[in-house]
């Protein structure tokens, strides 16, 4: 059985590069949305992450990102693609 997973990851500059920040589950798709809206405002930048993975084996099904609010660095796209 799969379990679908939301995941709202922050991105914030520190020494002038644009870093992963706080990482923050969320119960549902909706939730996940509305609360990387909220963040969006004082975050440099916040994307929704949606993981579908196997329960049992915990074996990733897919990933892909929902909804990107600012700045998302490069390598954080590309990560997503190859996974």
């Amino acid at each position: 059985m799969n379990v679908d997973t939301f995941i709202i990851q922050e991105f914030v500059t520190r020494r002038k590069r644009l870093v992963p920040g706080n990482k923050t589950p969320a119960k549902t798709k909706h939730h996940a949305l509305r609360d990387a809206q909220r963040l969006a405002g004082r975050a440099e930048g916040v994307a929704v992450i949606h993981v579908v993975a196997d329960d049992e084996t915990s074996e990733l099904s897919s990933i892909e990102v929902l909804a990107r609010h600012g700045a998302i660095p490069e390598e954080f796209e590309e990560g997503i693609r190859a996974a």
